[in-house]
């Protein structure tokens, strides 16, 4: 399995791992604009042929916490279907049985 994180115009994508409890230990930081509303996690399967998703998750930016280190994260559930207005994005629904554990901040200078 592997991570996607899409935000703005930006995607980056972590290692394959296997297991059923894969771990990826990946930090990821990104220079955004201030106009965004949140981003997009994606857990996929790697597949022979092709790669299925296991499960989507949206976080609005108006609930990413400001910290200056990292912390213990939490436990997000995820889930199958995006909820859209038009074209935009406006939350994910349908929680499927896969959670994930992330550590989300907006970094503060040091």
């Amino acid at each position: 399995t592997y991570v996607v994180l899409k935000v703005q115009n930006l995607k980056s994508t972590t290692v394959d791992r296997r297991g059923s409890e894969p771990c990826w230990e990946q930090d990821f930081m990104f220079e955004i604009s201030a106009d965004g509303k949140g981003f997009i996690i994606e857990l996929w399967k790697k597949g022979l042929l092709w790669d299925s998703i296991l499960g989507i998750l949206w976080i609005p930016f108006a609930t990413v916490e400001r910290a200056t280190d990292e912390g213990p994260g939490s436990w997000w559930t995820l889930h199958s279907e995006v909820i859209k207005n038009g074209s935009e994005i406006q939350g994910t629904k349908t929680p499927t049985s896969h959670e994930i554990l992330l550590d989300v901040y907006f970094a503060l200078p040091f």
